[in-house]
């Protein structure tokens, strides 16, 4: 399995409009950051989320085809880019010859998979997606599915990726996370990735939903806002603990805010998993090669052929 980090900023994204601060001005590539996103190009090809600059990281990371969308929640810096999707519904690329706007799928569509609640409301903020309008302009063709149904032992499967939704908590918002996991052939063991964005509550039964479903977990790409504490965002010590407790072999910490420079971020953490006692797994897991850091846009995270 490979997934692509497009995004892994706040949701001002870095630099922030208007901002003059240290961190918005700096020239190291890994202080900026769009909007969360990522892009499992492998084994399906497969989108987490579409904010405003969704249409930026496609073209940025060579989207053309993909097999389905996952969206963890419906707050603009993850969903807003939606209309974007509607290159997706052809089976043909567009040319500026005799097939200007490409061909239209058959049958119902991309695949959009998201809790009730952000189905809701994807139906309500996109009505028009799902109704009859005026020739023009065109729209997506998606297939908007609930995921409440996929639990563990009954994934979601495409192509071969199990598929899990994660229910954690943003605030009170009811947010999805997601745990992809995949057969390797080089060990015969399962291998997952756990992406938990925009959250501040994971509760024990999705912990142990994850614990009991991941087989090895590779990577936990999770939301670290800030050192301080946020009412609806881990902080980077709350999103370790949570690290602590599910034992990955790498932590990758998104939806970072601007009020640190990547690198002090990463020399924070790092201090912080080798002194305090709390992180004693942590510690181990790092000192055996592992990983504890803020990740940054472009990053490339690989599970076990």
């Amino acid at each position: 399995m490979k997934m692509i980090l497009m995004g892994t900023g706040t949701s001002h994204g870095v630099p922030v409009i208007g901002c003059d601060c240290v961190v918005c001005k700096s020239q190291n590539p890994k202080d900026t950051r769009l909007r969360c996103s990522a892009y499992i190009t492998s084994p399906a090809q497969i989108v987490i989320d579409t904010g405003p600059e969704f249409r930026i990281q496609a073209l940025k990371y060579h989207i053309k085809h993909l097999d389905a969308v996952l969206i963890t929640h419906s707050h603009a810096d993850h969903l807003h880019g939606l209309d974007d999707l509607r290159i997706f519904s052809h089976t043909e690329s567009a040319d500026a010859g005799t097939n200007p706007r490409g061909r239209e799928t058959e049958g119902r569509g991309l695949p959009i998979y998201a809790n009730a609640g952000t189905v809701e409301d994807i139906r309500n903020r996109f009505d028009y997606i799902f109704k009859t309008v005026q020739v023009g302009g065109g729209k997506p063709k998606i297939d908007l599915e609930c995921a409440d149904c996929f639990v563990s032992g009954k994934p979601l499967v495409i192509q071969g990726l199990e598929i899990l939704p994660v229910p954690i908590l943003h605030g009170h918002l009811k947010d999805s996370g997601w745990l992809l996991s995949q057969y390797s052939s080089a060990d015969e063991k399962k291998h997952s990735i756990a992406y938990l964005t925009d959250c501040s509550t994971i509760d024990e039964s999705s912990v142990s939903l994850i614990q009991e479903s991941c087989g090895i977990l590779d990577y936990l790409v999770i939301d670290g806002l800030r050192q301080k504490p946020h009412a609806t965002h881990f902080s980077f010590a709350q999103a370790l603990e949570v690290a602590e407790r599910l034992r990955p072999r790498h932590t990758c910490l998104i939806h970072i805010t601007h009020d640190m420079f990547h690198e002090d971020i990463a020399s924070y953490v790092s201090n912080l998993v080798e002194t305090d006692d709390r992180f004693c797994n942590l510690r181990s897991i790092l000192h055996s090669g592992g990983s504890v850091a803020p990740a940054y846009d472009g990053m490339e995270l690989k599970t076990p052929e």
